[in-house]
């Protein structure tokens, strides 16, 4: 019977073992509208059920009133639904950044250094490259971003960029290739990498060690490196553009001149990578590998990265920390490269987005209040708030995060605030995310840029907020949308705005990274082993127009003390791991215009309210044992059309 599901399936159903036959069956019928609501439910229950372990239908709110059940609608026509990957401008950003009006320098400028090395036919250096010094191109770059800079450190409406000095590294001949370990730049200087030339990072850990011997090693914490690329103590108006590439070399064996302390060791006696040394921390012991990040803003005004390839970080690889105004605008981040995914890692795994661990993007962050240094200039704000970034016109394919947002580890942190992710495209990786951290709260007191541009939420600042996300498709990750937090580093997140979202998930995952694609994934208890009190809430949670393609997971879980997944032995009753009463903080959210085109493969929902508006067709209903609501929004016009797709998923640019 075509229109029904039978008997049969029924029971298959409620025995969770459905045939390949009967889930077709059952999205054909949500696609038409004819479903039933105990359809719905029978499709739900399937997918997670409605009891034991919180793998639930959405339920009802904690005040137990009732809600109108929602039916399961199918995507709708009445409109052309918004174009993702179309746009080639947009009125509403800041205007695009531009190339410095003076490069090229002249051949004799000093400003202007050329490469010595050359690169293999694979893009690699050559073995003998540092065979005798692991950095040859140190001091000769650091000396003329010295040099060339124009601008102070501070931050004025008449020192900006278009101030700036530059250095421009340019090839010689065949020589393309610069090899260096980690570069300060001072206030006011943009570095320029030529088409073709590539910024290698040094393989030798002890070019980056912040205190003797601690870089390349494992160890519980892992600040144990300087970053290649880092700014002068606050300084502004700093800049890496392209067309060039950076080069991390997180794949390649680790090298250096000194015997001490001994590198680590393959099983076949050959040095470890940064990669290695990053799955053996992490994967392996429950540490933490002190690897450098490629580039790291910290504090100061005015930061860009524009048309620029970012490949192969030995961990993130873009961090702006405590920043007032960060862009990249058309920067292409892949890691791993095509020569790494050729190769293994010291347990015979190819290198691949599940090898290459804590290879983030681009990852904002809130860091902890600092002085303004003596003889800046002007009266600068370093409470640590890390505002007003802008990601835009960019492709990030990594081995975790594209991009986590950051709202700081300890209530001591600054907050994170307007924060823009516009037209984008997000390859392998672990989506979009807010999170972990997301306790930041100024030491108590909001910041003067906090109380001026960001909204309390029922009197309280969030650590994270006005987020907004536009235009982004998600080809192979394996998470879409996602906020993540935990009781030891949580807080509120509110006023996220994701708009016009397209994903799919990877055909052909990784075997040791291989769960299905989640679309939204919303929880508090993403590491819940340790309780500090810092109890998260996400609330103003707008899901406006996303098309998944692909059979997907979906989570949105609000927080709960009493819940069983924190429930640990030890806790005594009024501890910060057992409150009395219980702290329950239902997620608020609204979804409109969501579309799945697969049945999903599980909805997990606790202590949530939910708004639906129209062009809906997840099967979400309200259940008062798991403390979720689900009501109508008020109707528009017209329903949405579905986000169209067609030209979301490019080929990653060469």
């Amino acid at each position: 019977m075509a229109g029904v599901i039978t008997p049969r399936e029924q029971l298959a159903i409620s025995n969770k073992k459905l045939t390949r036959k009967t889930m077709m069956k059952i999205e054909r019928l949500l696609n038409k509208r004819t479903v039933a609501s105990s359809a719905a439910v029978l499709l739900v229950a399937a997918c997670g059920g409605t009891s034991g372990g919180g793998s639930a239908t959405p339920v009802s709110s904690a005040t137990g009133s009732t809600s109108s059940q929602p039916s399961s609608p199918t995507a709708s026509t009445s409109a052309a639904g918004y174009q993702v990957g179309a746009a080639t401008t947009d009125s509403t950003l800041p205007a695009a950044p531009t190339m410095p009006s003076s490069v090229p320098l002249a051949a004799t400028s000093t400003c202007r250094l050329t490469a010595n090395l050359q690169t293999q036919s694979d893009g690699s250096l050559p073995p003998a490259a540092d065979a005798t010094n692991t950095a040859p191109d140190t001091a000769r770059i650091q000396a003329q971003l010295n040099a060339c800079a124009t601008a102070a450190n501070a931050f004025t409406t008449s020192n900006t960029l278009s101030t700036n000095g530059v250095v421009e590294l340019s090839a010689s001949g065949n020589n393309n290739a610069f090899l260096s370990g980690p570069l300060t730049m001072p206030g006011g200087v943009t570095l320029v990498i030529d088409k073709g030339v590539t910024l290698f990072a040094s393989r030798d850990p002890r070019q980056y060690d912040k205190s003797p011997n601690v870089c390349g090693v494992i160890t519980a914490s892992d600040d144990g490196c300087k970053p290649l690329i880092s700014n002068l103590n606050k300084s502004s108006n700093n800049a890496v553009m392209g067309p060039g590439t950076i080069d991390g070399q997180g794949g390649s064996p680790l090298y250096s001149t000194t015997s001490t302390p001994a590198l680590l060791k393959r099983p076949d006696g050959s040095n470890m990578s940064w990669w290695d040394i990053g799955w053996e921390a992490n994967a392996v012991q429950n540490q933490s590998q002190n690897n450098p990040r490629l580039i790291q803003f910290s504090y100061g005004y005015n930061f860009t990265l524009f048309n620029l390839t970012l490949q192969n970080a030995p961990k993130f690889h873009v961090v702006p920390s405590g920043v007032n105004g960060f862009t990249a605008w058309g920067v292409k981040i892949f890691t791993p490269t095509a020569r790494y995914q050729a190769m293994n890692n010291y347990l015979g795994q190819p290198y691949s987005y599940a090898t290459a661990k804590n290879t983030d993007g681009i990852d904002p962050a809130s860091a902890s209040p600092s002085s303004i240094p003596s003889g800046y200039g002007i009266s600068g704000n370093f409470s640590g708030d890390a505002s007003n970034i802008l990601v835009a016109f960019s492709y990030i394919n990594d081995g975790d995060d594209n991009m986590a947002i950051k709202g700081g580890t300890a209530t001591s942190n600054g907050r994170t605030y307007n924060v823009t992710v516009a037209h984008d495209h997000f390859y392998t990786g672990h989506g979009m995310s807010i999170g972990s951290e997301t306790a930041g709260l100024d030491n108590g007191t909001p910041s003067a840029g906090v109380l001026a541009n960001v909204a309390p939420v029922n009197g309280a600042y969030p650590s994270v907020s006005n987020v907004v996300v536009n235009d982004l498709s998600f080809d192979g990750t394996d998470n879409g949308l996602r906020i993540k937090s935990d009781w030891s580093r949580g807080g509120l997140v509110a006023n996220v705005k994701y708009t016009n979202v397209c994903m799919r998930a990877m055909p052909n995952p990784s075997p040791l990274d291989n769960a299905p694609q989640a679309a939204l994934l919303f929880t508090p208890y993403y590491s819940p082993t340790t309780s500090n009190g810092l109890y998260s809430s996400f609330q103003n949670i707008l899901v406006d127009g996303v098309h998944e393609l692909s059979a997907a997971t979906y989570t949105l879980q609000g927080f709960n003390s009493a819940s069983p997944i924190l429930q640990q032995t030890g806790w005594s009753t009024g501890s910060v791991g057992l409150p009395n009463p219980a702290v329950v903080n239902p997620l608020t959210i609204t979804l409109n215009n969501v579309v799945a085109d697969a049945a999903p493969l599980s909805i997990t929902a606790n202590d949530a309210a939910i708004t639906m508006g129209q062009n809906v067709n997840l099967p979400l209903q309200a259940n008062a044992s798991n403390n979720v609501s689900v009501t109508n929004g008020a109707a528009a016009a017209s329903a949405p059309g579905t986000v169209d797709c067609s030209v979301a998923f490019p080929a990653f640019p060469s």
